[in-house]
C-alpha cells in the first residue's frame, strides 16, 4: 500500500484544498488516491487531451534543471578558456534582472529561492549554481551576436559566437541521458506501488530500464479508448527520455519530421495519422493503437541546422541520432530554445509552428491540459495557457513538486477557478507518483497480469491435486 504525508501535499480545486477536507472526513489514503485517479480518468476520457512536461520529469534521470545556469555547463565553459566573456555576460544580465541589488549580500527572487553573492555574481544558496536561467543567457547572447553582426562599422574582437557554441555543447553533454547515471534518490524514494514491488524482488531500475516511469506513463495513456483523438505530448525538455521510452514500447510518434535515413522538419506531418489498410472492398480502415502526437517546444538535442536546403528540406532542419551529432565539430548547429529577444517578437521556424500547434490544440473546446514538472517560467507558454482559460470548457491540471510555493502557480490558485486543479507536494506533485500510481487504468485489470494470475492459479491447483497422499505414521 502506498502512503503519503498529508502535511507535505495538497490537492487544490480552485483555492479549496480537497485533500485537507478528505483527511478531516476520515477518508483513508487508499480511497483518496482512488478519488484522484478517477478524477484524472474522467478528464483523460475527453476528446482533446494534452500534457506539458517540464524539467521536473527528467531530473531523476540525471538531467539538470535549468532554472539556474547548470554548474556542469559553467565548468565546461571555463575549460574552453572563455571565463572572462562568460562572467561579464552573467554580470550584465544579473544587474538587469536583479535591478541594482548586487551590493546586497542576499537576494530572494519571486519564486522564493534565496541567492547569495559570490564576488560580483549571485549563486543559488544550496546548489551554488549561477542565479540566472540557462535559456535567458543563451537568448541574450544570440540577440547580442545578431546586433554586433549587423554593425559593419566595427571589426569584431569578441568571443560571443564561441561562447554560444560552448554553452550549447555543455548542455548537450549534461542532457545526453544515455551517458548519465540515474539519480540514486529514485532508488531510495518510497514512491510508487509497482516500483516498490520491483524493489522488493531485487530488481533495480538500471537492470530494467532507465525510462521505466516514462514508459509506465505512456502505456497508461495509450489505454484511452480508440474512438478519441490522439493524445498530445508537449515538452520543454531537450533530452530524449520520451523518445527512448517510445522506442522501448514500439510506439509511433508524430513529431513534425519525415524521412528515414534523412529526417527533415515538415510541419504538415503533424496532421498525419497511421492506420491499418482496409481489409474489405468497402475500404474500411482501423487506427493503429500505439500512436501519440509529440511536440518539443524548445527544440531538441537531436535537431540540427541542415547542410543544404531543397524541395524536400524547405526549412533546413534535420533530426539526427545523438551518436552522429556527437561527431559534429560545431555544436552550435544544435537547434535548442526559441531565440526571440522578447516574447512579442516573431519566432522563427520551427518554434513558430510548434507554438501554433500548442495554441490551436489546447484552445479547442472540451480540452484538458495537464502540466507536470513545469514551473510556469516561460512567458510564451503562459500566454497561451491564459488564453485557453478564457474558454469555459478548458481545464488546467498542474502537477508540481513546489506547487503554490511558486508565485506563478500561486497566482493560478488565487484565481479561485474550479477548472484549475493543482496537485502539489512530494507525493502528489511528483512525476514518478503520477506515472506509476495516479495514472488511471482504463482496462481496470491489466490483461497480461490477469492471464498470468489465472495460469498461476491453474498450475497451483493442479500441483495440489497431484501431490501424493502420505500414510499416517503408526
Amino acid at each position: 500500500m502506498t502512503h503519503f504525508e498529508p502535511t507535505k501535499n495538497k490537492v487544490l480545486f480552485g483555492s479549496s484544498d480537497k485533500l485537507a477536507d478528505w483527511i478531516t472526513e476520515g477518508i483513508d489514503q487508499g480511497k483518496i488516491i482512488d478519488k484522484i485517479r478517477l478524477m484524472l480518468k474522467n478528464y483523460l476520457e475527453l476528446d482533446n487531451v494534452s500534457f506539458l512536461f517540464g524539467s521536473g520529469t527528467s531530473v531523476h534521470l540525471g538531467a539538470v534543471a535549468i532554472r539556474n545556469f547548470p554548474k556542469e555547463v559553467e565548468e565546461f565553459i571555463l575549460d574552453q578558456g572563455l571565463k572572462g566573456e562568460f562572467y561579464s555576460t552573467i554580470e550584465e544580465l544579473q544587474a538587469e534582472v536583479i535591478k541594482g541589488k548586487l551590493d546586497k549580500e542576499v537576494f530572494t527572487d519571486v519564486r522564493g529561492w534565496e541567492f547569495v553573492v559570490d564576488e560580483t555574481i549571485y549563486r543559488d544558496n544550496e546548489s551554488k549554481e549561477i542565479a540566472i536561467e540557462y535559456e535567458k543567457v543563451l537568448n541574450y547572447l544570440i540577440a547580442k551576436d545578431f546586433v554586433l553582426k549587423e554593425d559593419k562599422s566595427k571589426e569584431r574582437t569578441d568571443k560571443i559566437n564561441e561562447l554560444i557554441i560552448s554553452i550549447k555543447e555543455g548542455l548537450f553533454k549534461v542532457c545526453d541521458l544515455e551517458n548519465r547515471p540515474v539519480s540514486q534518490t529514485i532508488i531510495d524514494r518510497k514512491k510508487a506501488s509497482q516500483f516498490e514491488k520491483d524493489k522488493e524482488q531485487g530488481t533495480l531500475l538500471e537492470t530494467r530500464s532507465k525510462y521505466i516511469f516514462h514508459e509506465k506513463f505512456v502505456k497508461a495513456l495509450l489505454q484511452r479508448p480508440l474512438n478519441l483523438r490522439r493524445a498530445n505530448i508537449f515538452t520543454a525538455n531537450y533530452d530524449l527520455a520520451f523518445e527512448y521510452a517510445f522506442d522501448k514500447l514500439g510506439v509511433h510518434y508524430i513529431d513534425g519530421f519525415a524521412g528515414f535515413h534523412k529526417r527533415f522538419f515538415k510541419p504538415e506531418t503533424f496532421e498525419y495519422d497511421i492506420f491499418y489498410p482496409g481489409s474489405t472492398t468497402s475500404g474500411k480502415v482501423q487506427r493503429i493503437e500505439k500512436v501519440v502526437r509529440y511536440f518539443k517546444l524548445h527544440g531538441s538535442l537531436s535537431w540540427v541546422n541542415s547542410e543544404s536546403r531543397d524541395s524536400n528540406n524547405l526549412y533546413g532542419i534535420e533530426e539526427k541520432p545523438l551518436e552522429l551529432i556527437e561527431t559534429l565539430n560545431n555544436k552550435g548547429e544544435i537547434i535548442i530554445y526559441p531565440s526571440a529577444v522578447k516574447k512579442s517578437y516573431t519566432l522563427d521556424l520551427p518554434y513558430s509552428e510548434l507554438f501554433r500547434q500548442f495554441a490551436s490544440t489546447i484552445t479547442q473546446s472540451q480540452s484538458v491540459l495537464i502540466t507536470i514538472g513545469y514551473s510556469f517560467g516561460d512567458d510564451h507558454f503562459n500566454d497561451i495557457i491564459y488564453q485557453a482559460l478564457s474558454n469555459p470548457t478548458f481545464t488546467l491540471i498542474i502537477v508540481d513538486f513546489a506547487g503554490t510555493k511558486n508565485d506563478y502557480i500561486k497566482s493560478m490558485k488565487e484565481l479561485n477557478d474550479p477548472r484549475i486543479i493543482i496537485l502539489e507536494g512530494v507525493f502528489f506533485g511528483d512525476f514518478l507518483t503520477f506515472s506509476d500510481t495516479l495514472m488511471p487504468n482504463f482496462n481496470n485489470v491489466d490483461n497480461n497480469e490477469k492471464v498470468a494470475n489465472t495460469l498461476n492459479e491453474l498450475f497451483s491447483s493442479k500441483a495440489t491435486q497431484q501431490e501424493p497422499t502420505k500414510e499416517p505414521e503408526k
